[in-house]
This record gives structure tokens, C-alpha cells and sequence, in this order.
């Protein structure tokens, strides 16, 4: 009996290292082959409708598994255990599997119902430094009117990080100037300004936002802390 039990365990303890070993290739395969849009005015979304009923479902599952649990219904824990384990499993499989999506100059890419999308940049080489400005194209992803409220703080949503992992913060910026309505259909104007060293050849536009912890379980959820984060290319 024993025997058999070591068996099955060295069998699972096996098939756990095949498959770490897999999904490592997988997300190293992933990382280096990034999905570039391709700038025909296509809209990027950080997750989708289908990812968050996908997760309420999972929810109301552990839910009635769960109230099953504390009523001692025969087998209910493991159930709960087992539907948890897989989805956050399923979760993290596909996160590191999907490819980073770079979103090129005439796409847009939203968070939540803001989307951005940068049409185009102007360089003005400062010595060993770059000036930067990009004409961006801001819209709403609602069938209602919405509103940005200006920042008198000075905070930025927005940054541009290089290849290096630096970043470069965005030293003026319209959008967060004054308030800003934007209805259905419409979109309005901005520019952001920056300044990069000279020697950073690859530049992206991207954005830090807070979001309560279900949001970033949705199911390929660019807020998945192992998805890899979109960002929008600028130069």
C-alpha cells in the first residue's frame, strides 16, 4: 500500500516538474514575441465582457459550493477547492502565455472606459536629450457622456518607460488641465510632453491605475499581475 502510495506521488511529483518546465517555455517564448497592432485605427481593450462573466460565474460557483461547505454537504470542500485551484490556475496559464500586445501609432488602447490612442510625434533634439510630443486622440468606450476631472496636483496617470525598464514622466499634459466631457462618438485632441536621453530608441506610452482585486482576476485581464501590461508605442 505504501508502495503504491510513493508510485502515485513520484508519478504527480514528475508531471508537476514537466509541466513548470512547459509553461516556462511557453511564457519565455511569449515575452520575446510581442503582438505589434497594425495602426489601422483598431481599438485595444485592458480586459473584455465575456473575462468578467467568466469570473462572476466562477464567484457564484464558490459561493453555492461554499454555503454547500458549511452545510457539511458531503465533498462540497473539495469542489471549492478544486474550482478555485483551477481557475486561478487557468488564470495564471493564460496570462503568461499571451504575447504583449504593443499598440502602434493610429491604434488606441482603453482602461476601463477611457481610451487613448496616439496619432502621431514630434521630436525636438535637445543636446543629449529628446523633447517629445505626441498628439493623442482621447474617447469614451460607453454608450453614456463622460467626464475627466482635472488634476490640480500635478499627478500623472501616464508615464513612458524605454526597453531599459527607465522611466520618463510626462511634463505637461492638456488632458489633466481642466475638465474634459466627452460624449459617445466624439473624441478630443490633447498632447503629452516628454523628455527622454538621446540614446532611447524604443518608447512606450502606458498608465498606472488602481483597481479592486476581483477586476484584476477577470480572465485575461491585462491587470493580471502576470499578464504582460499592453503599451503604446511612440517612437
Amino acid at each position: 500500500m505504501l508502495g503504491q502510495v510513493a508510485d502515485v506521488a513520484r508519478k504527480w511529483r514528475s508531471f508537476a516538474i514537466v509541466a513548470v518546465v512547459a509553461l516556462f517555455a511557453v511564457s519565455l517564448w511569449a515575452g520575446r514575441r510581442p503582438y505589434i497592432s497594425p495602426g489601422t485605427n483598431r481599438i485595444f481593450r485592458m480586459d473584455s465582457t465575456p473575462g468578467a462573466l467568466l469570473e462572476f460565474l466562477v464567484i457564484l460557483a464558490l459561493a453555492i459550493t461554499g454555503v454547500m461547505a458549511i452545510s457539511r454537504v458531503p465533498r462540497a470542500g473539495q469542489v471549492l477547492a478544486g474550482i478555485a485551484v483551477f481557475y486561478l490556475g487557468a488564470v495564471v496559464l493564460v496570462s503568461l502565455a499571451t504575447p504583449r500586445t504593443i499598440v502602434s501609432i493610429g491604434d488606441s488602447y482603453c482602461w476601463d472606459l477611457w481610451c487613448l490612442g496616439i496619432q502621431g510625434v514630434n521630436a525636438t533634439p535637445r543636446g543629449e536629450t529628446i523633447l517629445y510630443t505626441a498628439d493623442v486622440s482621447l474617447f469614451t468606450d460607453s454608450t453614456h457622456t463622460q467626464q475627466l476631472r482635472a488634476d490640480p496636483s500635478g499627478k500623472q496617470f501616464f508615464y513612458v518607460m524605454d526597453d531599459q525598464g527607465r522611466h520618463f514622466p510626462i511634463l505637461r499634459s492638456s488632458l489633466s488641465e481642466r475638465d474634459i466631457t466627452v460624449t459617445p462618438g466624439e473624441s478630443v485632441k490633447s498632447q503629452l510632453s516628454f523628455v527622454a536621453p538621446a540614446d532611447a530608441r524604443k518608447l512606450y506610452l502606458t498608465g498606472d491605475g488602481g483597481a479592486p482585486p476581483w477586476v484584476c482576476l477577470y480572465f485575461g485581464s491585462d491587470l493580471n499581475p502576470f499578464h504582460r501590461r499592453t503599451l503604446l508605442r511612440v517612437v
